[in-house]
């Protein structure tokens, strides 16, 4: 939530600085090589973060007995 809303407010002051969006092919190209490693690792923590989500609710699953 905190990312979500961090992002969120970052966005907000960029458009009001600049009256558009981020452009997202400035910001990748200006980063130049260094983008594909941090595209590379911002998609290996969702992988991470996906997984520990996936992983409670399948425990919460397992624990609590299904009523037939």
């Amino acid at each position: 939530m905190v990312w979500f809303s961090a992002n969120v407010l970052s966005q907000a002051a960029f458009i009001g600085t600049h009256g558009v969006p981020y452009d997202v092919e400035a910001l990748l190209g200006a980063l130049g090589p260094w983008s594909w490693l941090l595209v590379t690792i911002e998609l290996g923590v969702w992988l991470i973060v996906g997984t520990l989500v996936f992983q409670k609710f399948h425990s919460k699953a397992k624990i609590q007995p299904q009523m037939n």
